[in-house]
């Protein structure tokens, strides 16, 4: 689905992902390091075009580029599954620093809970992954479950995270982003 707003934040902002963003989307996909706990993808540019414009008609499915201030593309976030009170996190590529990457992930929950008005939102990550596993904690993710994605050799977390539990911590790391941006500019 395509969301019609731009999503700001102090440091990045949101906007749904469009067909003339495959290119750079499809290297992002293509960068090993950076999808290595991620579902491999083959194909061409083309095929990521064709993907997005599939993607823009899928009820409940919202894929968003990372854009920082400069009009760079430096990421990709999504929220997708959107069910009546649920929805998933996930699609994540950040080439943006710490505290981009961060409000990145912030602004797509903002966007799940807020605009969307879900209860809960489901994610996961590879248990090796430790710096996606730490921000999970530090907004307030529940594990309930670890296994396997087929197709994927690394062991997952499962986790959920409550609006409640996601307000309350929030406002650290959103104090956190703006004391970075307050010192050395967004």
């Amino acid at each position: 689905m395509v969301y019609p707003e731009e999503i700001k934040g102090l440091t990045v902002r949101l906007r749904s992902i469009m067909p003339e963003d495959a290119e750079i989307t499809y290297k992002m996909r293509m960068d090993k390091e950076k999808v290595k706990y991620m579902h491999q993808v083959n194909g061409t540019v083309e095929d990521q075009k064709r993907y997005i414009m599939q993607q823009q008609k899928k009820a409940g499915d919202y894929l968003f580029v990372v854009l920082d201030y400069y009009d760079n593309i430096i990421g990709m976030r999504g929220i997708y599954d959107v069910e009546e009170n649920s929805a998933e996190s996930g699609r994540t590529i950040g080439y943006g620093d710490a505290f981009q990457n961060m409000e990145a992930l912030l602004l797509g929950l903002d966007f799940a809970f807020d605009i969307l008005k879900v209860d809960k939102i489901y994610m996961d990550a590879a248990a090796d992954n430790q710096s996606v596993r730490g921000i999970q904690i530090q907004i307030g993710a529940q594990e309930y479950s670890r296994g396997y994605h087929e197709g994927i050799e690394y062991e997952y977390v499962f986790s959920v995270l409550f609006r409640e539990d996601y307000q309350k911590n929030r406002k650290k790391i959103m104090a956190l982003i703006e004391k970075h941006v307050n010192r050395f500019g967004g």
